[in-house]
């Protein structure tokens, strides 16, 4: 299915850093309204509020990759998609097991909500989503494997929670094919300076935690993209 209208990184009202109003309906909605095919939402070490994003992406025609967004034990962002949200759900709970035993405190960090279909909350999240995880890079890349996933590291340009900014480069044994840009256009000079392996693909999302930063207009996924396979 090439040339689908995508954004592959949104966060929901789980993680504690989006608004409470990015709810599982308002973004399938708005994506859909907005021109989008397949969209992923991907929140900080967890995926509890994929079962409802998944049915409300149904309901709006809206293709969805289940995924979760992993802060590695370096503090590396790993965008991990997969064939399946029960998939999913299995890398957030090991994921989770992992975190340090810090209580998320509503009034700091903001809440994290689990909620339904029907926008209602069913719950909330006792650790905090945002800490590093107790796996590094290599551990999280091959768990996700495990699970027939797909490991792609997030906004490899920033200057934080990057690959790049935290080891310096992003080493080719950890054997990823695809790589998240904020800015794709400042991958080349990267490449040159040997920071980046060669041939990889480069998907950019909003990485939005907010109504006001989804998007109202979209890259198309790149022609035989390994991630067409993982559309639900």
């Amino acid at each position: 299915m090439p040339g689908l209208r995508y954004d592959l990184h949104i966060h929901s009202a789980l993680s504690p850093c989006a608004e409470d109003d990015m709810t599982p309906a308002t973004i399938a909605g708005f994506n859909k309204l907005a021109g989008a095919e397949v969209i992923a939402v991907c929140d900080h070490n967890s995926a509890l509020n994929l079962p409802a994003v998944a049915a409300c992406c149904r309901e709006y025609g809206l293709g969805l990759i289940p995924g979760l967004e992993v802060n590695t034990q370096e503090e590396i962002h790993l965008l991990c998609y997969f064939p399946s949200v029960e998939a999913a759900l299995e890398m957030g709970e090991q994921v989770y097991r992992t975190l340090p035993d810090i209580r998320s405190d509503r009034y700091v960090w903001g809440r994290q909500l689990i909620m339904n279909e029907s926008d209602e909350i069913t719950g909330e999240v006792e650790k905090l989503l945002t800490t590093a995880c107790g796996l590094g890079i290599y551990e999280a890349a091959g768990l996700c494997r495990e699970l027939g996933g797909l490991p792609v590291p997030a906004h490899i340009d920033k200057s934080s929670y990057s690959a790049i900014s935290v080891l310096g480069v992003l080493p080719e044994d950890l054997g990823f094919s695809i790589v998240e840009a904020a800015r794709p256009h400042k991958l080349l000079p990267m490449q040159t300076a040997g920071l980046l392996p060669e041939g990889l693909e480069v998907i950019s999302s909003s990485d939005a935690h907010s109504v006001e930063n989804l998007r109202s207009e979209f890259p198309l996924l790149p022609e035989g993209c390994l991630l067409e396979k993982y559309i639900l």
